[in-house]
């Protein structure tokens, strides 16, 4: 069981990894700065994706008697979409991509939640996260 602390680093930890994504969106009114603010966001938002999709592999590693779904090639997918989106040309394709991909994870997230492998406190922590992360995902997509 999760103690009080390691709640409280889990929320600071995640909610500081969508950072670099509002700060992409903040930097996009400061063109001054000279950084691309979408390309930031989107190479971001791939390894973050990558990132989920570890977790979710390792989940099944320790719980795939829990849930029956192959995670291991589920999460392999998504993390190579979130790779290739970045070769796609057009930024509004890779956005739209990407976040359809953290939706994705979400919607597994939902069901390992469900199945009593992720405790409510951490899906609402994820739920909120991606909230933020879709939502600074669109802005960019709009400011692009």
């Amino acid at each position: 069981m999760i103690n009080d602390y390691n709640r409280l680093l889990s929320n600071i930890l995640t909610y500081s990894g969508t950072l670099p994504l509002i700060a992409s969106v903040v930097t996009h009114y400061f063109p001054a700065t000279g950084w691309d603010s979408t390309f930031i966001a989107i190479t971001y938002a791939a390894i973050i994706i990558s990132f989920l999709c570890g977790i979710h592999w390792a989940v099944y590693l320790f719980f795939a008697e829990k849930y029956p779904r192959n995670l291991l090639i589920t999460s392999n997918v998504v993390a190579l979409l979130a790779w290739a989106s970045l070769l796609a040309t057009h930024q509004s394709v890779v956005i739209v991509l990407q976040a359809l991909c953290f939706l994705y994870l979400l919607t597994l997230d939902l069901k390992l939640r469900d199945v009593g492998i992720l405790p409510q406190w951490f899906y609402s922590l994820r739920r909120n996260a991606t909230i933020i992360v879709v939502l600074c995902l669109a802005v960019i997509a709009r400011l692009s």
